[in-house]
């Protein structure tokens, strides 16, 4: 008969006694159990959507807005972060008509104290303005504007930072109201007939008054051909006189032809870091001394764009520029020349030992042929950080057989081919040399179009030209496959 268990068997230590101190340990948990949450938009922090919603885009911002009463108050921010105009804070107040001296608010329209609390709330989230009277009629009345500063003399744009003005000198009313002690980036351009250039320097002047020495960035430009170059040197340096914290100064419709107006920038900016302006008709000699001013801001400047127009019938070569080279802190560098641009496989290597952070280049010469294309190999050896590349390259050169290209680009992803002109019986060879000197994941982009002098000191403009070279980009990287297959082989 067999006998079931009724009973586990005792553990082998079961009866047994121990001392205290050797009595085996069975700790008991004194942790609360936690009890697993649902995340939810309502437990978002303010500051983590703020962040969030700061960099969106206002569309997005929009959107959030019609989401919930919580989202809409954080990303109410980004809705009025940047404007292109300044109608959208007035027409909170009521509805505009348009009047000779500019909007107004409509005759039938009452004032309440709820709407100038909505347009002071409205305003003091604006940090960017651009306004173009050029292009869109957009101006304010003058009474309008007093209205606004009886109730908030403080300033109608409080904590605006940036603004760009595209304006008649004329034309806008109070300009001042709108550049409070906080701004830190200013746009001017003055367009239309200025018979003097007593408006301008009173208006910069005024502005000078207004303004805290906070101001990083300024650009000027006036299209109006009755004002003398000696006058716009007068007015810049008046203007940047005090300006120690100035760190960016563009000048893209003036043509400076005195290198005096060089001078005067850098010896009123100490700190400056950025440098974009045309220079007309200065002679070689004269071009030379321009560079030897902001040479001397050479601890200091980061990016250097100028455009020489005249002088087309002259030659300009590495030893016209040397001044230059003294620039070791460089970062981005764009130079256009109205006449011949020679550069020689030496003068590369100049120009990479001097410019070892160099990240952005455009080389772009009027009145050549190009840069030969072969030199492009000196380039990748002796620029080792270059990320983006532009200029006119000459391909009707000896290129160099693949065994003898031994440098190869390190950092670059963006190579621009202006006025490109491939043979058919070329782009073979082209796209050989080209897979051996940029590897297979470079952009490389042809134009047929040449780089004008209004686009290269346009920020996006010159990385904007030219399209994929499909069948150049196929043929390279067949070449490049080749190329690794043969040296997996160790055919080489």
């Amino acid at each position: 008969m067999i006998k079931m268990a009724t009973s586990v068997d005792p553990p082998d230590n079961a009866g047994r006694s121990y001392p205290p101190s050797q009595e085996p340990s069975n700790p008991v948990s004194t942790r609360t159990p936690i009890t697993p949450t649902r995340a939810s938009i309502h437990t978002i922090p303010p500051e983590i959507m703020s962040m969030i919603f700061g960099m969106s885009d206002k569309r997005t911002c929009v959107a959030a807005c019609l989401v919930c009463r919580r989202w809409s108050g954080v990303a109410i921010d980004g809705v009025w972060r940047s404007l292109s105009s300044l109608l959208a804070p007035f027409e909170l107040l009521g509805p505009l008509v348009d009047t000779e001296d500019g909007h107004d608010l409509h005759p039938d329209c009452a004032l309440t104290e709820q709407s100038w609390a909505l347009f002071r709330s409205r305003a003091t989230r604006v940090r960017s303005l651009t306004y173009d009277e050029v292009e869109y009629n957009e101006a304010i009345s003058s009474g309008l504007i007093i209205r606004a500063l009886a109730v908030y003399p403080g300033g109608i744009l409080p904590n605006l930072q940036e603004v760009h003005w595209h304006i008649y000198l004329p034309g806008f009313n109070h300009l001042l109201e709108f550049c409070p002690p906080s701004l830190d980036r200013m746009s001017l351009h003055i367009c239309g007939h200025i018979p003097s250039v007593d408006p301008v320097k009173r208006l910069l002047c005024d502005l000078l008054s207004s303004l805290a020495s906070r101001l990083r960035f300024f650009e000027f430009g006036t299209e109006s051909p009755h004002i003398e170059d000696a006058a716009i040197a007068t007015i810049l340096e008046i203007f940047l006189k005090g300006r120690d914290d100035l760190l960016e100064l563009n000048l893209p419709p003036c043509e400076i032809r005195d290198p005096v107006t060089v001078s005067e920038v850098c010896q009123a900016s100490p700190q400056l870091r950025s440098f974009c302006a045309k220079v007309l008709d200065l002679t070689k000699e004269r071009f030379r001394e321009a560079l030897s001013e902001l040479a001397g801001r050479s601890e200091s400047l980061r990016r250097l764009w100028l455009c020489r127009t005249g002088n087309d019938d002259e030659i300009l070569r590495l030893n016209d520029t040397k001044p230059m080279l003294q620039l070791s802190a460089i970062e981005d560098i764009r130079l256009r020349v109205e006449c011949t641009l020679i550069l020689r496989a030496p003068d590369i290597q100049q120009m990479g030992e001097a410019w070892k952070g160099l990240r952005s280049l455009i080389l772009y010469s009027y009145g050549s042929s190009g840069i030969p294309l072969s030199h492009l190999a000196t380039f990748a050896r002796w620029f080792p950080a270059l990320q983006k590349f532009s200029g006119d390259f000459d391909c009707f050169v000896d290129i160099p057989y693949t065994e003898y290209v031994k440098s190869r680009f390190q950092s670059l992803h963006t190579l621009i081919w202006l006025n490109a002109e491939i043979m058919d019986n070329q782009i073979a060879e082209v796209a050989e040399f080209l897979a051996m000197v940029c590897g297979p994941d470079v952009e490389i982009r042809t134009s047929e179009s040449s780089l004008n002098s209004d686009d290269i000191l346009d920020e996006e403009s010159p990385w904007e030209m030219g399209d994929p070279n499909e069948d150049l980009m196929d043929r390279i990287d067949a070449f490049w496959r080749v190329h690794r297959a043969i040296r997996r082989l160790g055919w080489e």
